[in-house]
């Protein structure tokens, strides 16, 4: 019973830390810049936007959802990432962040095998090959930046969405950030396919690795969402279009 207590902690804390790494405001650089794209969208004229369904049947509530992480990110996340930022450069906290998407090559494999990308899953055992050996431990892109393999990104929300299974409503989770129903439930298993995961440890260390991920993450993209708040008439409207479609764009 206590090894079983330790690993739904750890579930639970790998569960929350993986859905809020899907957030626009910690999302890599492709995210964010859809981010900035849909709110430049948003306040053009109105002939030049293009008409979207948005599936938003809990907005009264996602709004004061909104209005809670924007006040986390600002007085909580942001000071903690700007202080951290200040101990290390911006070389090291990069190699960071290679070495911690690196580790999480699992999930992306097993994602290509399952939408049927044979050539991209094989990719990926090259690039983690090349990462883990020249890349010393993934902390360099050495697969890409010396041999030009491409990185691509794969979740199992894709994978279901590639069956079929229709995104659900729009979600905003707090202190999580934005999702859906279908990416949701993705999460839960991309997260169990994260090493990180299964740490053999007390739930502190596994909390540990997954807040350092993301202070290490969001240290390199301080100001991203400030931009797409500064850009648009309406915070909220901007992030949920942006992530519907991020996703959607990915999925093409």
């Amino acid at each position: 019973m206590k090894i079983g207590g330790r690993y739904l902690k750890v579930g639970l804390i790998s569960f929350l830390m993986f859905t809020y790494l899907n957030s626009p405001i910690v999302t890599g650089q492709s995210g964010l810049s859809m981010a900035l794209a849909a709110t430049e969208q948003a306040v053009a004229p109105q002939g030049d936007q293009i008409e979207q369904k948005v599936n938003d049947p809990y907005e009264h509530f996602n709004r004061r959802v909104f209005d809670f992480n924007d006040r986390f990110y600002f007085h909580v996340l942001k000071p903690v990432a700007r202080g951290y930022s200040a101990c290390l450069p911006a070389a090291l906290r990069e190699a960071i962040r290679n070495g911690f998407h690196n580790l999480v090559f699992p999930s992306r494999f097993v994602n290509f095998v399952l939408q049927g990308k044979g050539d991209r899953a094989t990719n990926e055992v090259v690039r983690f090959i090349i990462n883990s050996t020249l890349g010393l431990g993934g902390l360099f892109d050495f697969a890409q930046t010396q041999l030009r393999l491409e990185n691509h990104e794969s979740d199992f929300g894709q994978t279901l969405a590639l069956w079929c299974v229709g995104s659900g409503a729009f979600l905003i989770i707090p202190v999580l950030g934005p999702s859906n129903q279908r990416d949701l439930s993705g999460f839960l298993v991309d997260s169990v396919m994260d090493p990180l995961f299964w740490i053999p440890a007390v739930w502190w260390v596994s909390f540990s690795a997954q807040t350092g991920k993301i202070v290490n993450r969001t240290s390199l993209q301080i100001g991203q969402y400030e931009e797409l708040k500064k850009a648009s008439l309406d915070p909220y409207i901007a992030m949920r279009d942006a992530y519907i479609q991020y996703r959607a764009h990915i999925l093409e």
